[in-house]
């Protein structure tokens, strides 16, 4: 081989080389060591359904952009590419409660949640501020300090006397328990919030009501129309779920949370099931392959308990929404971004995707 043959081999074999090196580069998005933009991080804790979630895809999708199945394995550092149409999670902003001027002195008969109500702060804000959980026991006479967002009742401006309680406004109306009530179902019956019927009533949650005895309803009452459909009493597992549910009423939707102040649709049946023991994936689609199929279109009725599922546009291989039958009409749920965990009447069978019953 000549010379000049040697040379051009040698130059050709560099441009292949540095061809083959340039192709190698992987695209990282800007700040070496974060994924690029059409990948994931999986994190300590996640599982497939969960970051499917977290991106707005379905897990399928998810999975066929992956090469992977429902029973893989991932671990803390994998990178999972993102297929059309996800979204990058973004993360929640941290605003930890600070404490303010107020403060409120324990009586006899307050429980935390009233206290909250009182003073038009959340649970969450008042336990942080000062070190308790859900589960803490405050006696009379222990001063509790208020998050600085806290608004001191009207009444509190007169002389010495301590805040009165939530609610002492009592309309004329008047309930007769029946067997099977709880309170936070009766609370919602009469579109009352539950800590106003406790306060007016001198109850707390642990109370005990039993069939024969009168509550009084608060102020603002409204007395279920006689045409409005009755909420069936349940008993059971299914009994705690829905009583969970119940009492959830009124707090506000936020994507990809599961209580105890905020939730999204599969947040909220998840930590309701919870309750009795069944672990749920935070996914609805995920949920509705639990417990065993309800054949409503086969003449089967959804009982109290029963998990129900909506669909994408009708599309049943799209599940979208979930919620908790409380009987064969109702339910409740947690709709949307900028509403609340409500009770409404179940959408008709063109709009569901599956019924799951997952307790006897």
């Amino acid at each position: 081989m000549s010379r000049i043959q040697r040379v051009l081999l040698a130059a050709s074999l560099s441009a292949i080389s540095l061809s083959t090196l340039t192709l190698a580069v992987p695209t990282l998005a800007a700040g070496s060591g974060t994924a690029a933009p059409n990948e994931y991080v999986v994190k300590n804790g996640d599982f497939l359904a969960g970051i499917a979630a977290k991106v707005g895809v379905t897990l399928p999708v998810l999975l066929s952009a992956n090469k992977l199945t429902a029973k893989s394995l991932i671990m803390p550092g994998d990178k999972l590419v993102l297929p059309a149409g996800a979204t990058a999670p973004r993360a929640l902003p941290l605003t930890a409660p600070i404490a303010g001027s107020l403060a409120y002195t324990v009586k006899s008969g307050d429980f935390l949640l009233g206290i909250a109500a009182l003073y038009k702060v959340t649970l969450a804000d008042l336990l942080t501020v000062n070190k308790l959980t859900v589960q803490s026991l405050i006696v009379p006479g222990r001063s509790l300090t208020m998050p600085a967002t806290a608004v001191a009742p009207q009444a509190a401006a007169t002389t010495s006397v301590a805040p009165t309680t939530v609610a002492q406004a009592i309309s004329n109306l008047t309930y007769t328990v029946k067997a099977g009530d709880f309170l936070a179902a009766i609370a919602a019956t009469y579109n009352v919030k539950l800590p106003d019927l406790l306060a007016v009533n001198k109850l707390t949650p642990a109370s005990l009501i039993l069939p024969g005895a009168k509550l009084a309803m608060p102020a603002g009452a409204v007395e279920p129309a006689a045409a409005a459909p009755v909420i069936q009493s349940t008993a059971g597992p299914a009994a705690v779920v829905v009583a969970y549910a119940y009492a959830q009423l009124g707090k506000p939707y936020r994507f990809f949370t599961a209580g105890p102040d905020t939730f999204d649709c599969s947040g909220l049946t998840m930590a309701a099931y919870a309750q009795i023991g069944i672990p749920l994936i935070h996914h609805s689609a995920s949920q509705a392959t639990a417990g065993t199929a309800v054949d409503i279109w086969g003449g089967d009725s959804i009982k109290a308990g029963d998990l129900v599922f909506m669909a994408t546009h009708g599309d049943p291989t799209a599940i979208s929404h979930v919620g908790i039958a409380v009987d064969a009409t109702h339910w409740i749920h947690a709709p949307a971004p900028g509403d609340v965990v409500r009770l409404a009447p179940i959408p008709p069978k063109g709009l569901l995707a599956s019924v799951r019953r997952l307790v006897p």
